[in-house]
């Protein structure tokens, strides 16, 4: 039933974190969830992305018209064989100089010298060409395969978030959370949308968008404010939504009355950085599903007589949650492979950037820093690992028990 209608319940959304190279882990996931739900009739006919979650965005919304099975084997065919030279310049490339002459230079105060970031990402715009057919996004919200497709970015001037999307209606603004919504216009949603919500601050640089006119300008990652874009897959008219993290929620497993609560290794500045990427990617998706799940719980136990108007407009969103079981499970990927592939002295004429990379952020020594390195880490072996353990988790969550098929309505599903 490739591109059918949907849940007869209304679109069902899908909503894709952010997480740079983690995002290996969204496909797997959606290798076992997308058959299971073709076969229900529930097909997502909304779908959401931030970051590395809007590239699969762009790419599912293109291939909404195909049959599942070719869409899980051409995303893992993608992943499966992404270098680093397919998203960043080589770390010793004449643009990786130039970026160092002018950090050199703004810090000596040259006039003019300005540092825009670390990286170079100039290859993903001819990456992104090649793994998006950004037509066929315009052509499958006309037709009855997708109801929306959105990416969503930051505003580098007002910090906001902005919701590029096609289909969906006109959701009004949201200040409460400071969200924009900007229907991207005859044109669709191009690279450019795709390249700017993906712009992680410092390390990518800010992308200029110039489509539609009201929203033209600079925009960065789209992480940095709303990593995980629930809200805007409501907005746009989805019903039921699956949500795929790239970081777990919650505390570790758990530990004896008799064990520390902290440890006597002082964690140096690198395992610092990993904990302040969890605290802005995890917090927020925590609290998101748990207030989805309370919302629900609260509009079931409503009595018809309720003459709350606000309790009387809400409704029960079921979800599924699909996420890493354990807090430090990609972390522990990054650090075996970078070990087992990259760590080596041979490694480094093989493959150049990525034992640069690794060794740069000591990405081989405990799980704190194979965390920090997930992130960039554009490998072959990590993307093959990352689509295993999302696979499993998804399957998971499906032979566990639900109170829709695979769908959840209160908090069992959002716990660690």
């Amino acid at each position: 039933m490739a591109g059918g209608a949907g849940s007869a319940h209304g679109p069902v959304g899908l909503v894709l974190a952010g997480g740079g190279a983690r995002g290996a882990y969204e496909l797997g996931a959606l290798a076992a969830l997308l058959p299971a739900l073709e076969a229900r009739g529930e097909r997502p006919r909304v779908i959401v992305g931030t970051s590395v979650g809007a590239i699969n965005a762009a790419f599912l919304a293109a291939m909404a018209n195909r049959p599942v099975d070719e869409v899980v084997a051409r995303g893992t065919e993608i992943w499966t064989s992404l270098g680093f030279d397919d998203v960043l310049a080589h770390l010793g490339s004449p643009s990786a100089l130039r970026r160092l002459a002018r950090y050199v230079g703004q810090f000596l105060g040259v006039p003019g010298a300005r540092l825009d970031a670390l990286l170079d990402p100039t290859p993903l715009r001819a990456t992104l060409a090649r793994i998006v057919e950004f037509d066929a996004i315009e052509r499958n919200v006309a037709g009855p395969q997708l109801h929306a497709a959105a990416v969503v970015s930051t505003s580098a001037l007002t910090s906001r978030s902005v919701v590029f999307h096609r289909g969906g209606g006109s959701p009004k603004r949201d200040d409460k959370r400071g969200i924009d919504y900007v229907d991207a216009g005859a044109g669709g949603l191009t690279e450019e949308h795709v390249r700017a919500s993906a712009a992680i601050p410092g390390a990518f640089p800010s992308v200029h968008v110039g489509t539609p006119e009201l929203a033209r300008g600079w925009y960065v990652d789209g992480g940095t404010r709303l990593n995980t874009p629930i809200k805007p897959a409501l907005a746009l008219g989805a019903e039921r939504v699956i949500v795929i993290a790239l970081n777990a929620i919650g505390a570790p497993a758990q530990r004896g009355k008799s064990e520390p609560l902290a440890g006597e290794q002082r964690p140096d500045a690198l395992a610092g950085a990993a904990q302040l990427l969890q605290a802005v990617l995890v917090d927020p998706l925590a609290n998101d599903v748990a207030t989805l799940a309370t919302i629900n719980r609260l509009v079931g136990r409503r009595v018809a007589g309720d003459d709350d108007a606000k309790k009387r407009h809400k409704r029960q969103v079921p979800y599924v949650f699909i996420r890493p079981s354990e807090r430090d499970a990609i972390g522990r990927l990054a650090q075996q492979v970078f070990d087992e592939h990259y760590a080596h002295v041979g490694d480094a004429v093989r493959a150049r950037d990525l034992a640069f990379l690794g060794r740069a952020v000591a990405g081989g020594s405990d799980p704190a820093h194979g965390e920090l390195l997930s992130y960039l880490f554009f490998a072959p072996e990590l993307a093959c690992e990352l689509i295993a353990l999302g696979r499993a988790d998804a399957e998971r969550w499906l032979a566990a028990p639900h109170d829709d098929g695979p769908w959840e309505i209160g908090p069992a599903g959002v716990q660690a």
